[in-house]
């Protein structure tokens, strides 16, 4: 007996609304879970860009702290300063007597020429000479006008660095701007006394543009309002006050505004090094934000948990949003079909947008990863050799030392120093040194195996890590080295102002070898290439010197 029409109806409308009810619950559950994923993407590529930014600013410490440290070196530079202290001390300690003011000025003119290069090709914003002990400002090379002021109870990194006259580098408020910093002692020609510290620094503006222009996002650094008032003379152009509590430090672009829109205060709850993402909706659109705090000098050594300020990453999110709203749209409309064509439809439907979004995943992520891999390479090569920097040579050296101890494995060590190089830099100038020690960097790739370590050790000396390779081994291919070296290495000057003929200058180079077994730790092994570099020297020059078993240093012409 067939259902009477009457009771068909209500059965009808009673499974119609379950399946319409299972239905919008299979769509609210999709646009629950597509939300999800959203959020772990961006939270995975927060990490990234975190990542991309701590990387930026350690290069950039590592630049400033190397500038730093060339200038201090100049033996014009520690003489006048030596004499600066000096007079200081005959004119009661002050900064402003006649003398003092005499070798201030005499040293501004030494440094300037090399200051207005590290403006233009550095973004260097600060060069500081600070009397110690504590912190004394001798000399602002950028603003020499302004000195002798003291700033003990600020410039934390200086009086650290005249107290144990150990580098630094970190992020310390100054006067005018909060400056990422490297600071190295400076020391007279004899290098035995301390005289007081030098300062390179930059201002976040220039670092987190070219990041910006890597990254594809945008960037801003807000610091603490309190913060700032308590360091500062009075804030530049660019520091804009916000409504947040805080400080704009530095931008990339305009639109932090609308962020701010959206941001009442300075986040407490930003923790330091754990960055957190969030979708904000500004009348102008949508954007992804990756916030996380940032600590200073002084917050870092005194272990601090609240930061100094806050790093803001951000980038446009519309395109994401829309493409969430209209995967929304059509399993709505995909869920008011027939249960068949719902399950079918809504079955390739889900496979075919979680194949979207794991593309749009994979994509971004690649994305990321080569910028991880490129910012990597930068951190760990010398950028006019080409080789390997002395960080990664050192991190490398630990390692290949601690497997060679291990799997009694022979290792050496090959260190390379220049002949008359600093000779060279004042003849035909700093532009043909460079040409010099691009030429070094590859003739000593040309002549590097796969799995040896060449890297510029500091300024003109350079260094060979050899595994897997014996005294002898070694001795033989320090002295190819050596003897091809004046023929590849050669100064082109025909063209310097200074020299009429056309003619090429060769170089050449001393060598120190040793080997492992002569020594049991890798600091030890350095000690000693570096002992045979020496002997190479004393004993005139282009020649190899190995370190040999009985502490004895042989010469090999």
């Amino acid at each position: 007996m067939a259902m009477p029409r009457l009771t068909r109806l209500p059965v009808f409308l009673l499974v119609s609304v379950f399946l319409l009810l299972a239905d919008a619950l299979f769509v609210a559950l999709n646009y629950w879970q597509d939300k999800q994923d959203l959020q772990t993407t961006l939270e995975q590529e927060g990490k990234r860009l975190q990542t991309a930014f701590d990387v930026a600013s350690e290069m950039t410490l590592a630049n400033m702290s190397q500038l730093a440290t060339f200038v201090a070196n100049d033996p014009r530079v520690r003489d006048t300063f030596s004499q600066a202290v000096e007079a200081a001390k005959q004119e009661s300690g002050a900064t402003d007597g006649i003398m003092t003011d005499h070798y201030r000025t005499q040293l501004y003119r030494i440094v300037s020429p090399s200051w207005h290069k590290m403006t233009e090709d550095y973004y260097v914003r600060q060069l500081h000479f600070h009397f110690g002990p504590g912190s004394t400002s001798f000399l602002r090379v950028h603003k020499p006008e302004k000195f002798g002021d003291n700033m003990d109870q600020l410039r934390f990194m200086v009086v650290d660095v005249n107290q144990d006259h150990i580098p630094r580098t970190g992020l310390e408020l100054g006067r005018v701007y909060a400056g990422l910093r490297g600071i190295v002692p400076v020391f007279d020609n004899s290098g035995t006394q301390h005289l007081g510290a030098l300062e390179a620094g930059t201002s976040y503006q220039a670092t987190i543009q070219l990041l910006s222009d890597a990254i594809q996002a945008d960037i801003a650094i807000l610091l603490k309002e309190d913060r700032v008032e308590k360091a500062t003379w009075s804030r530049p152009d660019e520091a804009i006050k916000a409504d947040c509590g805080c400080f704009v430090e530095a931008s990339s672009s305009d639109s932090l505004r609308l962020i701010l829109s959206t941001r009442q205060h300075l986040s407490d709850d930003s923790l330091i090094n754990q960055a957190k993402t969030e979708l904000v909706t500004t009348p102008e659109g949508a954007f992804a934000l990756t916030y996380f705090g940032i600590q200073d000098y002084i917050g870092q050594k005194e272990d601090r948990a609240e930061p100094v300020g806050q790093v803001l990453i951000w980038h446009e999110a519309d395109s994401l949003l829309e493409d969430l709203k209209q995967d929304t749209w059509l399993n709505i409309s995909v869920a008011f079909i027939g249960f068949i064509i719902i399950e079918f439809i809504l079955f390739y439907a889900i496979r075919y947008t979680n194949r979207r979004l794991t593309q749009e995943v994979k994509r971004r992520t690649a994305e990321v990863e080569l910028l991880n891999e490129e910012l990597s390479h930068l951190a760990n090569t010398d950028t006019l050799t080409g080789l390997y920097n002395r960080r990664f040579l050192m991190q490398r050296f630990e390692e290949e030392f601690s497997r060679a101890s291990r799997e009694n494995l022979p290792l050496s060590m090959i260190i390379l120093d220049l002949d008359h190089f600093k000779r060279i830099n004042d003849t035909y100038g700093h532009t043909s040194g460079d040409q010099v020690l691009r030429l070094v960097g590859a003739y000593l790739k040309r002549h590097s195996r796969s799995y040896d370590v060449a890297a510029r050790y500091g300024g003109e000396e350079f260094c060979m890590l050899l595994p897997n390779t014996g005294q002898q081994d070694a001795l033989d291919y320090a002295q190819r080295l050596c003897r091809g070296f004046p023929e590849y290495v050669q100064l082109d000057v025909g063209s310097h102002k200074d020299v009429w003929l056309d003619k090429r200058v060769p170089i050449t180079c001393s060598v120190g070898v040793c080997e492992r077994k002569h020594s049991d730790s890798a600091e030890r092994l350095l000690s000693l290439a570096d002992s045979a570099l020496y002997a190479a020297k004393q004993q005139g020059r282009d020649r190899v010197v190995l370190y040999d078993k009985k502490d004895v240093l042989d010469s090999v012409n």
